[in-house]
């Protein structure tokens, strides 16, 4: 019997070192595969056999299961810190493109639109008389309005394109937690007998990797049933899921940036919860306005741009419109919207109300006729070196009460660098943050990779241990075989 017991020994020996061969092929077969969990076998001795006299025999060893090798902790702070490294991704991106489009400082900024505009009204006020002066005027104001009508427009196009955005990580989000709840299915049919569905397990984190950096996620697996949570609702219950509803398109003219965007939703109408990740800053740089803390998205900067238009249009015309054409005209507007007389407004107030940076415009009498520029502040006509009201539009340059009822105040240079001072704070946070951030990432990643990563070097070694291993068994068997062929063939053959 003790033979048999060696020969069952050695076979054990013999397929557990070739299921830590195949475990070890499996490994290296994926060193490179993304998202993959180093695996190995976890390999018991078997009972020992009592005999009696000798004691106990030991009987061979068995490969119990085939375990990954990771830290669920690490997967927890992993996914805790993803949610932040998206979300400063997504305002570092945006406030980068936002300073892209007011392109400062450069020749075709608004600071040096301002800064050309008044430098030709100064000019003019050497010779009010002149049309070659006169005209440099209306050139200059008509590049400064054309540069605030597509800086509105490019931030329209920004905050629209930020939308198609939203609904896209919505539908990543639906699409994520429809194959998570998919893999659940098949994990939970495999593992109900005891094994473990590895691979299949790998496949699901990596789905959570990825779904972790769109929203801010919490995550438990109790009985073999997996969870995921968004701002406390449920996204994936084992094999249910919910989903999100995608946001309306813009409308059609979304001139409007008071106006606040639909908010993400369940099924069900009840608003999702977002505590971090991408989708988080994508509705806040594209809705909020700095108001009650909020975050300063690119309605701040649309809201500043329209209060710069507002201002600039009612302290300009008031002095304009105060002053004399040289065909001694007076009430005539320096700036309106969409290139209208003066006549289409009631008074100041109404045009004020219905400026904005996309919409403000030289008037139309003064593209028409260089004449109408109001330099004078008499109906003299004789007096046409008379520069009194020009002076006065020149001044307005310096005038530290032109923006008195805003945030910032002062001069219109000074309105503008702190708003575009602000922009770079701003921009600098978001830079800092995603940098701090990608380190904390960073350290988590190598921390998982040390654990869970395949080392092929390691590998390379346990393949030349398992193949020693496997050779030593097959040996023993062979050494085996060779005693029985002696002990039944043999044995006695001598003085037959």
């Amino acid at each position: 019997m003790s033979g048999w017991i060696g020969f069952n020994t050695a076979v054990s020996g013999l397929l557990a070192s070739q299921r830590n061969l195949y475990t070890t092929y499996h490994n290296i077969s994926n060193s490179a595969t993304k998202g993959y969990s180093r695996q190995k076998n976890t390999q018991e001795a078997r009972s020992a056999l009592s005999i009696p006299g000798v004691g106990f025999l030991g009987t061979g060893t068995d490969v119990t299961d085939v375990t990954r090798v990771r830290n669920s902790y690490l997967d927890f702070k992993y996914w805790g810190e993803r949610a932040p490294m998206g979300e400063w991704e997504i305002k570092e991106s945006t406030l980068t493109e936002i300073q892209e489009i007011f392109n400062e400082p450069s020749d075709s900024a608004i600071r040096q639109n301002l800064d050309d505009f008044f430098k030709a009204l100064e000019t003019l006020s050497t010779s009010p008389s002149d049309d070659s002066y006169r005209e440099l005027v209306q050139k200059e104001a008509m590049a400064l309005t054309s540069y605030m009508n597509s800086t509105a427009e490019k931030l329209y196009d920004a905050q629209k394109e930020l939308n198609s955005q939203v609904s896209t990580k919505i539908k990543q989000i639906n699409d994520l937690a429809s194959r998570i709840r998919g893999l659940n299915e098949e994990i939970y049919k495999v593992e109900i007998d005891g094994r473990t569905a590895n691979d299949l397990r790998d496949s699901r984190d990596l789905l959570v990797d990825e779904l972790s950096k769109i929203v801010d996620i919490n995550t438990t697996e109790v009985n073999g049933k997996f969870r995921v949570d968004i701002g406390g609702s449920t996204l994936v219950d084992h094999i249910t899921n919910n989903k999100l509803k995608y946001p309306p398109n813009l409308k059609d003219n979304p001139h409007n940036p008071k106006e606040k965007l639909n908010l993400v939703q369940w099924e069900n109408g009840k608003d999702v919860k977002l505590e971090g990740g991408e989708l988080k800053a994508l509705l806040e740089v594209r809705d909020e306005n700095g108001e009650n803390n909020t975050y300063r998205g690119i309605t701040y900067y649309m809201d500043r741009l329209d209060d710069f238009a507002q201002v600039f249009t009612r302290k300009m015309n008031e002095i304009h419109s105060s002053g004399y054409t040289l065909d001694g005209e007076t009430d005539i507007f320096m700036f309106t919207i969409d290139g209208r007389p003066t006549s289409d407004f009631t008074d100041l107030d109404d045009l004020v109300g219905q400026v904005k940076a996309y919409n403000i415009s030289l008037s139309a009498e003064l593209i028409g006729d260089l004449d109408k520029i109001a330099v004078s502040d008499s109906p003299i006509n004789d007096e046409k070196e008379n520069n009194k009201n020009l002076l006065e539009l020149i001044a307005a340059r310096d005038d530290t009460t032109f923006f008195n009822d805003t945030v910032p105040q002062g001069t219109p240079d000074d309105f503008m660098k702190s708003v575009l001072s602000t922009l770079a704070v701003d921009g600098d946070q978001a830079k800092r943050m995603k940098t701090n951030q990608k380190v904390i990432i960073q350290g988590i990643e190598r921390r998982r990779e040390s654990e869970s990563g395949v080392s092929l070097d390691e590998e390379v070694t346990n393949m030349v241990k398992f193949q020693h291993s496997y050779n030593a068994a097959a040996r023993m068997i062979t050494t085996i075989d060779n005693i029985y062929d002696v002990t039944i063939n043999r044995l006695g053959l001598v003085g037959r």
